[in-house]
């Protein structure tokens, strides 16, 4: 297969491919390769045409005590935040634990099939009233059984006539803000926050088109590692990388083609879109349409390889091959029909990001789903998590366990094919990337204009809730 300018075949996806020769500027956008699909992307996937210049960032801000703690006060307790999907804790009585920083909520299936959040913490003397994830008739505490209802009224208290200040009228569990979009619940520990809608913007309208109610979790990652969660929001929110971090892909995926979207009204959304099917400009020689084709067909539909099928087509190129295995991969594993369903929607990467630290994609091929959570008490530290949503027919299947990862633990050791190579890959480079930081002589992280155009416009709305 062609491939970049080398010597000698890298063995390994570890060993760094080599350089192109001289700088290239792509000719290619994501547009202009989108013109030529059958069936065109919708308008609402159009480019942003915003830009913020090319100002630097403070790597401080990746592990400084201080902006830590800024975060902690002004951040976590002022923004949505995805606690759970709301499939996880289906039955009446269900709690699902959230955990962020030194705070903790409990989210509650009520007997009407409703969701209510509350303050994880008794009344009387501050215990926990549940510690992990559970089921439960009634919310006791198991420090002196103070109890209350799913709805989170007083239901009984040990030595009533020892608390004449209580109103039990008035002893409820204080509420947390709680809004569910499309399946995924989301909390504000501020009251007089914004509604969840209207905090997403355009994105909450963009998803009216992709309706997550026939999705199920098939997939849920845990993986602790050394770095800051913006340190791992970076390397999810821009494709700049997969040149040197993911060379498998570069047959059929131009990184420096990507469409990055931002908008000067919408400070809490962004969008990514990567096209398929196009091989890098990096490449040298280029790779031929059928290799280009080749190296996403072996992924979706390997027993298409070397049949029939597995070739192109008078007059068919790379992308218009791909949506065709594509439209037969979904008909077998999940009887879609996908008649009408643009190409960019069977077969790109599309990621939207709502801050502080999610990321939701919403097209059938990278059924994807991160979220950060920073460490408690260490900058340098956070737990990166990986979810996989996919369509399902007739009942609902259970969603994954959780698979949780430790930091010495490999992605490639679970039994998750390639999206395990995948995310070791980035797994070897964040803790890295997180001590390089400390060594920068000018302190600053110097970003390209437009390809990490988002991780700019998220420092930007970082800094509003800071006050900085």
């Amino acid at each position: 297969m062609a491939g970049l300018d080398t010597d000698t075949a890298a063995s390994s996806w570890r060993e760094a491919p080599s350089l192109p020769p001289e700088p290239i500027r792509p000719e290619i956008t994501a547009a202009s390769v989108r013109s030529e699909d059958a069936i065109p992307p919708p308008p609402l996937l159009a480019e942003s045409d915003l830009r913020l210049g090319t100002g630097p960032i403070p790597a401080s801000r990746y592990y400084s005590r201080s902006w830590f703690e800024l975060e902690r006060a002004r951040l976590w307790p002022k923004v949505w935040q995805f606690a759970c999907w709301g499939e996880d804790i289906p039955n009446p009585g269900d709690v699902h634990v959230y955990r962020i920083l030194d705070r903790s909520v409990l989210i509650v299936r009520q007997r009407d099939g409703a969701l209510k959040a509350f303050h994880n913490a008794c009344l009387h003397r501050g215990r926990e009233i549940c510690e992990h994830h559970t089921h439960r008739s009634e919310l006791k505490c198991p420090y002196h059984f103070f109890t209350w209802d799913l709805a989170g009224t007083l239901k009984w208290m040990p030595s009533k006539w020892d608390f004449p200040q209580i109103e039990e009228e008035s002893f409820s569990l204080p509420e947390v803000r709680l809004e569910v979009w499309n399946g995924f619940v989301f909390i504000n520990f501020d009251r007089d926050a914004m509604p969840l809608r209207q905090y997403m913007g355009r994105m909450a309208r963009d998803w009216e088109r992709w309706d997550f109610s026939d999705r199920y979790k098939a997939m849920h990652v845990e993986k602790r590692i050394r770095c800051n969660w913006k340190t791992a929001i970076d390397a999810f929110i821009e494709g700049f990388h997969a040149f040197s971090s993911h060379p498998q892909y570069l047959a059929s995926s131009p990184c420096d083609c990507s469409q990055q979207d931002v908008y000067a009204d919408e400070p809490h959304v962004s969008r990514y879109q990567a096209i398929i099917g196009v091989p890098s400009p990096k490449m040298r020689p280029p790779p031929s349409p059928q290799e280009t084709f080749e190296n996403v067909c072996g992924l979706v539909l390997p027993e298409a390889i070397g049949t029939e099928e597995g070739q192109l087509q008078p007059g068919e190129s790379a992308r218009a091959g791909l949506t065709r295995i594509y439209r037969k991969f979904y008909d077998k594993a999940y009887g879609l029909d996908t008649t009408g369903m643009s190409t960019t929607e069977l077969i790109d990467q599309v990621a939207y990001y709502i801050f502080p630290n999610t990321m939701p994609w919403p097209t059938l091929s990278y059924p994807l789903f991160y979220r950060m959570l920073p460490d408690p008490d260490d900058p340098e530290w956070c737990t990166w998590e990986t979810m996989l949503f996919v369509p399902f027919k007739g009942e609902r299947p259970p969603s994954a366990p959780i698979l949780k990862l430790g930091p010495e633990d490999s992605f490639e050791d679970f039994g998750l094919g390639e999206v395990g190579t995948l995310f070791q890959q980035d797994a070897e480079q964040l803790p890295a990337v997180q001590r390089g930081m400390h060594n920068l002589a000018n302190g600053e992280l110097t970003l390209t204009e437009y390809l990490e155009l988002r991780i700019r416009h998220y420092h930007h709305t970082l800094e509003k809730y800071l006050g900085e």
